[in-house]
């Protein structure tokens, strides 16, 4: 039997119901004020969950596997988190250091995982006789965490919502519905939402792809509906089209680190949240999954976030009787133990003040304080910190202050030695105390005393977009770029030639196996090779490509890949000029 929905002179009079304590109770903060806690907060816990974690695979398997909706229906009454606790929930995203959770509280095939008065596609047609988003609301509060609701504008089961499934309807997916009367449907969950749980930190819109909200033009109507309830709620910016200028409050690169961050169209940084996974293949609980991001992975990505001006929101996909893997746990709590050391170079900060960096690493910086994310130790105990104009009174390292780092200036450059070895292999911060707000040159790749210009993969950032695969990584003295499998994954770097230039180009890389194709540009010039088996993944070899012209001052060089016969690992591209 379908489930029904209520007409809305029978929601407003449930609505009128609902106990006044669960208002909300902030008074309206300019905006200023009101995305202060999202700035200085940087790390968030993601949570989907849902009926089709009882399924286990996906939470698109009812399109993926185009299951008829009668029998998906089958699956969530079956969802029955009997081992469901709250607080130990949001414990975990305490110890792993992150400041507030958004939780699906209806992903796209339309069930709610709460007791929703506006529907019957919700908690109330499964076993489970209580309200998670209850229990996760006054927990948060409890461990003092803020709490936000994702929810979908799509809806695979409103009997008005168009399109529908085209494997489904096939000859009429389009027609029929009204999606008018399913927008008054979705701002009273909406409204059950914003007024039944408490402050709302934020409200993420996704689906937004399919233009619902755009095209019967209401999109400004729920911004300023949800402004109306509570004035202090963020909004991302997939209630509209998904890029900068919106009234959003913030973006939401997904699966991927945008590589110089988010900007407005005028150009200024603007707020943004990356959201990631930590398994590789879908968002909702996947009992079939076997490849996770490692510890070292999230913490670096963290940091290269942060660097950039972002927040993670790192996601986990819990079980049907509402536990966590053990896979999620013990990442988050590895994340913990880094964030209990180094927190201060996250938290409260700000991006980079460097466009790239001259070692493998990254920046933040808080007042007056630069602190530099070391990802590769250097061998000789010397960090050369290029372009740093201050004055640095003071170097600590944070996992081991009592141990002594020397500050010397070289010319533009700040040189730390650095005794010893690292004291964390994955990210080692060191603390710089400046006579001022950090000030530094804009960093290029410059040629050497004998013109050559070396381009290693850590002055690199990467181009990219959804899905993401391609990391840089060291190993054995090595910084390289692997798990370049995507041709949409391209590493590029700024290089500066003063007069310009004929170069000979040679690249290093290491392949297992033949066949990999890839492509140097430069200067308006494109050099292909294929890469040649060097030994295995770690084994580095360097091959000429051929030459390139370079125009005077600044330019980009770029490498992409045709991995469809294979991939490799690229560690740098030199350019030798040509006498």
């Amino acid at each position: 039997m379908p489930p029904r929905f209520l007409h809305i002179s029978s929601i407003l009079l449930l609505l009128a119901s609902i106990p006044a304590a669960s208002q909300p109770s902030q008074p309206p903060l300019p905006d200023e004020e009101r995305t202060r806690w999202f700035r200085e907060a940087k790390f968030g816990m993601f949570i989907h969950w849902g009926a089709y974690s009882v399924i286990g695979r996906h939470e698109w398997i009812r399109h993926q596997a185009q299951i008829p909706q009668a029998e998906y229906d089958k699956y969530a009454r079956r969802f029955n988190p009997v081992r469901f606790n709250a607080d130990s929930w949001v414990q975990l995203a305490k110890n792993a250091g992150a400041r507030y959770i958004v939780i699906t509280s209806k992903h796209h095939d339309g069930f709610s995982i709460y007791r929703s008065r506006v529907s019957d596609y919700d908690m109330e047609i499964t076993p489970y006789p209580g309200d998670p988003l209850k229990d996760l609301a006054a927990a948060a509060r409890r461990h003092g965490l803020r709490l936000g609701f994702y929810h979908s504008i799509m809806d695979w089961h409103h009997p008005d919502y168009r399109p529908r499934r085209s494997w489904e309807h096939p000859d009429n997916y389009k027609e029929g519905g009204d999606n008018n009367r399913y927008i008054d449907f979705m701002k009273e969950q909406l409204r059950e939402l914003l007024t039944g749980y408490g402050d709302v930190a934020v409200i993420w819109f996704d689906g937004e792809w399919e233009h619902t909200l755009a095209q019967t033009k209401r999109d400004d109507e729920i911004y300023d509906f949800i402004r109306k309830l509570q004035p202090n709620t963020l909004i991302n910016d997939r209630l509209y089209e998904r890029k900068p200028g919106n009234r959003a409050d913030f973006g939401t690169p997904e699966q991927f680190v945008p590589a110089t961050g988010l900007k407005s169209p005028d150009g200024k940084p603007v707020l943004w949240e990356a959201c990631v996974t930590i398994n590789q293949d879908s968002w909702g609980y996947n009992k079939y999954e076997t490849v996770f991001k490692t510890e070292r992975d999230l913490i670096r990505m963290l940091v290269e976030v942060v660097s950039k001006g972002g927040n993670l929101l790192l996601n986990v996909g819990p079980k049907p009787d509402g536990t966590i893997q053990e896979e999620f746990i013990t990442r988050l709590n590895a994340i913990g133990r880094w964030m209990r050391v180094n927190g201060e170079s996250i938290y409260e900060t700000a991006a980079s003040p460097f466009d790239r960096m001259s070692f493998f690493g990254r920046a933040t910086a808080k007042g007056r304080t630069l602190y530099l994310h070391v990802f590769q130790w250097p061998a000789g105990g010397r960090l050369r910190v290029a372009g740093l104009k201050n004055i640095v009174h003071r170097a600590r390292l944070l996992a081991d202050p009592k141990r002594p780092v020397k500050a010397v200036r070289d010319g533009a450059d700040i040189v730390l030695e650095l005794p010893g070895e690292a004291p964390d292999e994955t990210a080692s911060v060191i603390a710089l105390e400046l006579d001022g707000a950090p000030v530094t040159e804009p960093f290029a790749n410059r040629p050497d005393a004998k013109g050559v210009i070396t381009l290693g993969v850590e002055s690199s950032e990467i181009d990219t977009e959804f899905e993401q695969r391609a990391k840089k990584e060291n190993a054995l003295g090595h910084v390289f770029l692997t798990q370049w499998t995507r041709e949409r994954d391209v590493p590029y770097w700024t290089v500066e030639a003063p007069g310009g230039g004929r170069y000979l180009v040679e690249i290093s890389y290491a392949a297992r196996r033949a066949g990999a194709g890839f492509t140097v540009e430069a200067g308006g010039t494109r050099l292909q090779g294929k890469a040649e088996a060097t030994g295995g993944d770690w084994v580095f070899k360097t091959r000429r490509v051929g030459q390139i012209q370079l125009p005077p001052g600044r330019s980009q060089v770029r490498v992409r890949i045709a991995p469809a016969a294979g991939t490799m690992n690229l560690e740098r591209v030199v350019l030798r000029p040509v006498n």
